[in-house]
């Protein structure tokens, strides 16, 4: 019978159950972890998120618009910036991150994390804003609009959808990095969520019953933001403006 018990101990609720043998089931002794992590989680996937789609969209506009020396081998910078491992940098920004400060900080965290959602998002954004048509671009400057505003009031509502679609890779893959957040936070007041499961998963005396809850909840906050895209992500066919 489906039941809530794991979930309301991993989230810090007393639980006054009796059960096998006699035992009481309290907290989980993970609870204060998990609810740090969850939030921590929820504030780095939000701000590297917004932040991502204010520096991304502007740059893969005027990659996919305009033409300028060394264009190329621009894009080619930010798509090699994405091919190394993750790991062939942990100890890089590691030592660096120590040396600033920034080690076990939340604002660390989404800085590291814009270096891997921001080159995503360009390439992803490069490609839907060349497929769009230019005519409407061109109607806007001709009724008066700067560049800026062609793009943010034509180009930007056009792209919704493909901005939605970025919107929720750039939330889920900041959401679910770990072997950054593990090495630079993991241990502090900054951990997020995936650190704080491996280390419920490593421990010798681990229940495997908190483990899933608090893996399941894990879960919860991208596929909440995938159902309030849904619709727009499944629009993603090119639309004409208005």
């Amino acid at each position: 019978m489906p039941t809530f018990f794991q979930y309301q101990r991993v989230l810090g609720f007393w639980q006054e159950i009796i059960g096998y043998q006699g035992k009481v089931y309290g907290p989980s002794g993970h609870a204060i972890e998990i609810i740090a992590g969850l939030k921590n989680s929820l504030i780095v996937a939000v701000v590297v998120t917004v932040l991502t789609l204010l520096v991304a969209l502007p740059v893969a506009y005027a990659m996919a618009r305009y033409k300028f020396r060394y264009k190329n081998a621009l894009l080619f910078g930010i798509l090699a910036s994405r091919s190394y491992p993750a790991f062939a940098a942990l100890i890089p920004f590691f030592v660096m991150y120590q040396a600033l400060g920034l080690l076990g900080t939340i604002p660390g965290l989404v800085l590291l994390h814009l270096s891997i959602t921001i080159p995503l998002v360009v390439w992803i954004m490069v490609g839907l804003f060349a497929a769009l048509p230019r005519f409407a671009e061109w109607e806007a400057r001709l009724d008066g609009c700067s560049r800026f505003g062609a793009f943010w009031r034509v180009m930007v509502p056009m792209a919704a959808s493909g901005i939605a679609a970025a919107a929720l890779i750039a939330f889920v893959t900041s959401w679910s990095e770990f072997a950054f957040a593990l090495v630079l936070t993991g241990g502090t007041d900054a951990q997020t969520l995936p650190p704080v499961i491996a280390g419920m998963f490593y421990q010798a005396f681990g229940e495997p019953g908190e483990l899933a809850a608090a893996a399941l909840l894990g879960i919860i906050p991208p596929l909440v933001l995938a159902s309030i895209f849904q619709r727009r992500i499944r629009q993603l066919n090119m639309i004409g403006a208005i």
